[in-house]
């Protein structure tokens, strides 16, 4: 993980907590072990922070082969 958000800026630690999130959420909808619904629900958290993180310039991918 970088120390720097997209434009070099160095991130706040409440930018490196949602991008802890982010990352972890990522993480948790790739796995295939999980119930249907905790599956859908983790997806709909990860929209969640892809705005997020998106808005702080943290990231910049798409989403669309975890089902996002």
């Amino acid at each position: 993980m970088s120390d720097t958000d997209l434009l070099g800026n160095p991130l706040t630690s409440a930018e490196r907590d949602a991008l802890v999130a982010y990352e972890a959420l990522k993480a948790l909808a790739q796995r295939d072990d999980l119930a249907p619904s905790a599956a859908r629900n983790v997806r709909k958290a990860l929209a969640a922070m892809w705005q997020v993180t998106n808005d702080l310039d943290l990231q910049f991918e798409q989403l669309y082969d975890l089902g996002v």
